[in-house]
């Protein structure tokens, strides 16, 4: 119960850094934000071997990110239409697709 806790809210610190970092000092925010998401998922592979924390973790970053991705009450977006946002969401996604189609060769 706390590791799929940890792992949901380890998801969405890594998708509030992307959401604030992808686009701050380009390209450099959004590599760095992109080896972030790498190396969390791996951490997090080898911490935990099972697929349902990973696919917390998964949540926990595709709600940060696609709610930064939309409209807030104020008519901010965090994460525009740009060439870096849309990378930002879809290189993460088909990392995270990725990474969960090689933890099946794993279990």
């Amino acid at each position: 119960m706390l590791r799929n806790l940890i792992s949901l809210l380890f998801g969405a610190a890594i998708g509030i850094s992307g959401v604030f970092l992808h686009n701050a000092y380009r390209p450099v925010g959004l590599i760095v934000s992109g080896i972030a998401l790498i190396f969390a998922t791996y951490l997090l592979k080898e911490m935990y071997r099972t697929r349902s924390s990973f696919l917390l973790f998964a949540l926990g970053w595709l709600f940060i990110v696609i709610r930064g991705a939309s409209t807030g009450n104020g008519g901010e977006l965090l994460v525009e239409g740009n060439s870096y946002g849309t990378f930002l969401l879809l290189g993460g996604i088909i990392w995270l697709l990725i990474a969960f189609a090689r933890s099946l060769k794993i279990d």
